[in-house]
């Protein structure tokens, strides 16, 4: 992927994790709601400020609104899940090409010095350092992205 191409698909995540985010705090306000309303009509009877039947009608239908909003919570989470996992993978892709530019322009320096008979072992010792973090975070890239590209589009 180009480094372009991944600051976009980076950019577009991080928007829609803004928006998932709003998202999750409007549900959150309105379970919140929901609550303070179902523990307020049982008190309203009591007190004689609305009948029986009339309560456990907008109970009823409360009820039915807070298991809605809850069940999409549950689905903003997930949806959420999903972006903050792939915008990890898309980070580490990121390192990982970075680290491949600071390594080669580490070899080229490094080439440039022997070529003086200069010799550098503190430079040979961030190449070993680099090629190990790619090494290592490049499979740790491939793995996410490939969970992810499995999750997706395994049956079931």
């Amino acid at each position: 992927m180009a480094f372009s191409q991944l600051q976009n698909a980076m950019a577009t995540l991080r928007m829609s994790l803004a928006e998932i985010q709003n998202k999750e705090r409007q549900l959150d306000t309105l379970i919140s709601q929901f609550r303070t309303q179902l523990r307020r009509l049982p008190r309203q009877v009591v007190y004689g400020k609305t009948g029986l039947e009339s309560s456990l009608s907008a109970m009823g239908e409360i009820e039915e609104r807070l298991d809605d909003a809850v069940a999409n919570r549950r689905r903003v989470l997930e949806i959420k899940k999903s972006a903050l996992e792939e915008l990890q993978a898309l980070e580490l892709v990121k390192q990982v090409d970075e680290a491949r530019q600071s390594l080669q322009s580490l070899r080229q320096r490094v080439r440039a010095s022997l070529e003086k008979d200069e010799e550098d072992a503190e430079s040979a010792a961030e190449i070993r350092r680099l090629e190990t973090f790619i090494a290592g975070h490049s499979k740790r890239a491939e793995q996410a992205i490939t969970t992810r590209y499995e999750e997706r589009h395994s049956p079931g």
